[in-house]
């Protein structure tokens, strides 16, 4: 099991030293919508290694998760309200 520890270095990895060839591929994470949250989150970590940090293609991700009332759709709703304005 990762320590408390061990989650605050990866999440606190920098992007911009990260090997691309050491990260796991996203699109190579597979997991069992069928099973627990607890058994889903535990296949992530086991295929993923860092939680915070993939690859996805020739891209690099670092996630981040933010504590407020706002999820992902909200969020989204927000860029693309910013993104129309900015190009008008």
């Amino acid at each position: 099991m990762i320590t408390i520890e061990e989650l605050q270095r990866m999440k606190d990895a920098d992007i911009m030293q990260a090997d691309r060839d050491q990260l796991v591929d996203i699109n190579s994470i597979e997991i069992d919508k069928s099973k627990s949250v607890e058994s889903r989150i535990r296949t992530y970590l086991e295929q993923a290694g860092n939680p915070f940090l993939v690859k996805a293609g020739e891209y690099i991700l670092k996630f981040t998760y933010a504590d407020c009332d706002k999820d992902m759709d909200d969020r989204m709703v927000e860029y693309v309200s910013k993104m129309s304005k900015i190009r008008c």
